[in-house]
């Protein structure tokens, strides 16, 4: 068995673009030349999946360098090079994405969701790219665009119909045990589940799934007992079940410790996520079985049903209550998928897709930020910097093409409008020039 992860920070690098290149073809016959060189492949782009056959973020602790496949040079004969594959990186559904600032760029919550994260660096066009009235012979051709690393975080929360929230050693684990298949780890002592397990629960011809979160205790919104890794698996659950340790009805002044209970735990709900707060929810008391006088439990119920939900009075141990309880949680949850829409037979799966897609230009691209130095100016712009680094400045005639892109991009006017003097040292990547006219 997978060992359950639900965080991971992985690397990643698009495919550098492949070089241009510069060759030319000779005409025997009167001694002319033409030039010939291909355009560089484009760098594979990186993609996130969400992958149903994964459920943990586990297998990113051994691999967290993720690169794609640089793009091919180009050759001669006006021969491209190939683009670089593109690198899928398979994550469990209910994915969230997030950037180095661990602000969220995606939620991969359906099957098939994906984000194109990175993109692959465009080849850089040959020499036959260049040819014009005035150039008839260039004798160079454009480097591919490298790319850069860049780290990202992403987040596992569990996708659920139902989640069980509750103290340790509620019980909960035991309530998934017997009305599903699965077989989470049991014992009477606290914080025995240290991480959320699934069940699905057949009820009928349809089922739900039922998620045992670990056991929440006071200030785990704030991340006392790593409760605000805890509740963030609760945050997808159409309806909540609140169970309670029916045990403590043995304490002295046991029913105000019951209620007690109940509002720590939806107290931490709220401080936590107001919107999960508002979730609809039914009240378990669980450990019936431990109590021989029966009026306490009914006066703990009798109090809990003020807050207008439904409460269930079991007994996982035994089975008592549960089957009311089976058939109470998947009458909200098949209410609230009928609200939804996600029982409409005609409602084809290909809708639900989401593909998420990072722009091509941002503002962040067409900013230009000036920085003042010892050397000079440098300025940092996004477009700037990409033709500086993929032209060969080695190369006189490249970078005479250079120059004449940034006049023509009327950049020098711009600068002195940022107020740069003329006569300026001005430093874009690697070219360092002065600002005349």
């Amino acid at each position: 068995m997978a060992i359950f992860l639900d965080e991971a920070q992985i690397n990643i690098k698009a495919g550098n673009g492949g070089n241009g290149m510069a060759t030319f073809f000779h005409i025997k016959t009167g001694g002319k030349k033409i030039a010939n060189g291909g355009t560089g492949g484009k760098g594979g782009d990186i993609v996130i999946k969400a992958n149903a056959h994964i459920n943990t973020l586990y297998g990113f602790q051994k691999k967290i360098h993720f690169k794609a496949e640089n793009g091919k040079s180009g050759s001669a004969n006006n021969r491209s090079g190939h683009d670089g594959q593109d690198l899928i990186i398979n994550v469990p559904v209910g994915t969230i994405v997030k950037d180095h600032l661990h602000k969220m760029i995606a939620d991969l919550s359906t099957e098939g969701d994906s984000i194109l994260i990175e993109r692959g660096g465009i080849g850089g066009r040959g020499n036959a790219s260049f040819t014009s009235q005035s150039r008839r012979f260039p004798a160079f051709a454009e480097k591919g665009e490298t790319t850069e690393e860049s780290w990202i975080a992403l987040e596992l929360r569990i996708l659920a119909d139902v989640a069980l929230v509750g103290f340790p050693n509620a019980g909960k684990s035991t309530i998934v045990s017997r009305v599903s298949a699965a077989k989470p780890k049991i014992a009477d002592y606290p914080f025995t589940t240290l991480t959320p397990h699934l069940g699905v629960v057949p009820i009928g011809d349809e089922n739900f799934v039922i998620a045992d979160i670990p056991g929440l205790i006071e200030g785990a919104h704030d991340g006392t007992g790593l409760g605000d890794r805890f509740l963030r698996h609760i945050t997808r659950s159409a309806v909540l079940a609140m169970v309670l340790d029916g045990h403590k009805l043995l304490e002295p002044d046991g029913v105000s410790e019951l209620i007690k209970t109940y509002d720590v735990l939806r107290k931490e709900i709220r401080l936590y996520n107001t919107e999960v707060y508002n979730k609809d929810f039914v009240i378990v008391i669980n450990k019936s079985d431990l109590l021989p006088d029966r009026e306490l439990i009914k006066e703990a119920a009798e109090k809990l049903e003020k807050e207008k939900k439904e409460v269930f009075i079991i007994s996982a141990a035994t089975g008592e209550g549960l089957d009311s309880l089976v058939s109470g949680l998947f009458r909200k949850v098949e209410g609230i998928r009928e609200d939804a829409g996600l029982v409409d037979p005609d409602a084809g799966e290909d809708k639900k897709i989401r593909i998420y897609e990072i722009p091509k230009e941002t503002i962040e691209d067409r900013k230009i930020e000036i920085i003042k130095g010892h050397d000079g100016y440098v300025v940092k712009n996004r477009k700037l910097e990409r033709m500086v680094a993929m032209t060969d400045l080695e190369n006189r005639e490249a970078l005479d093409y250079l120059k004449h892109r940034l006049k023509k991009m009327r950049v020098g006017d711009r600068l002195k409008k940022m107020g740069i003097d003329e006569g300026s040292t001005v430093i874009i990547g690697n070219l360092v020039f002065d600002l005349v006219d």
